[in-house]
This record gives structure tokens, sequence and C-alpha cells, in this order.
């Protein structure tokens, strides 16, 4: 091997490795963005009775407020549905570190991203029907409970 091959090797295997970086958040980042895009986007929330007397908040979307919206990664306003997600995962799923300010930023994304691990679901960071099903969401009255 000359001198020229063994110094370019270090940079081509870099090079590969970037590549390869690159070509799996691809493929990664692609399905969660079709899969965000089939739901509305939280935009409210709404009460849901989980037991005599006792509801929790959960993200909704529309004047039907109905549940089945999503929530992404998105710094640029604040959402009452982002900060009801933030409850639940900081009261009731443990991510005391989470600031409840109704951004959904890096923090957010990583808890929903940690929670979806946590429960056995595809890890996108998204909160969608699948991680709404399996949280638990917070109630003033009753503390915490699943749907």
């Amino acid at each position: 091997m000359s001198y020229r091959t063994s110094r370019n090797k270090p940079r081509a295997l870099a090079a590969l490795g970037a590549l390869a970086a690159v070509l799996t958040c691809g493929v990664t980042v692609s399905p969660a963005a079709s899969a965000a895009a089939i739901y509305p986007t939280c935009n409210k929330t709404k009460s849901v009775s989980v037991a005599s007397g006792h509801s929790v908040t959960v993200p909704a979307y529309g004047s039907a407020n109905t549940l089945t919206c999503k929530l992404t990664l998105d710094q640029d306003k604040s959402n009452p549905a982002v900060k009801a997600l933030q409850r639940s995962l900081k009261s009731c799923e443990g991510y005391v570190w989470l600031d409840v300010d109704g951004f959904y930023g890096p923090q957010t994304f990583l808890a929903v991203d940690a929670l979806q691990g946590s429960y056995g679901l595809s890890r996108d960071g998204i909160y969608g029907p699948n991680t709404r099903d399996s949280m638990k969401h917070y109630s003033p009255t009753l503390g915490c409970a699943r749907l």
C-alpha cells in the first residue's frame, strides 16, 4: 500500500460512515414523517371521563375535540394540547425534568421518544393515537389514569 493510499483511507472510511448515518436517518425519519401527516395537529384539550366522576385532560383537535391527532417537534408556538401532554409526561410518566411550557421542543420530543420505547411502541418522538392510548394522563382529581 502506498503512502497516498494509506493517508486517504481514514477519510474514505469517515465519508462512508457519514453517508451511512445520513441514509439511516433518512430511513427512520421518512416513515415517521408520512405517518404524522395522516392526523391533524392537536390544538386543544379535551376532558375524557375515565372513572366515576373523574376525567383526564388529553390533547385534542378542532371544534369536535377529536382525540385522533398528533403533536410533533414544533417550537414556534405555544399550544394548550402540548401543555396537557407535558403535564401528563411530567406528573404521570416520571419525566420530572420536563418543562410544562406548551412548546413541543427537544425536551418534549425526547420524553415522548423515551416513553414510546418504554411501552414498546415505534420510536419517532411524535405524540399520536398509539402513544395516547399507551400512556397515563393527568387528572387534577384522580391523579393519573389511562384512557
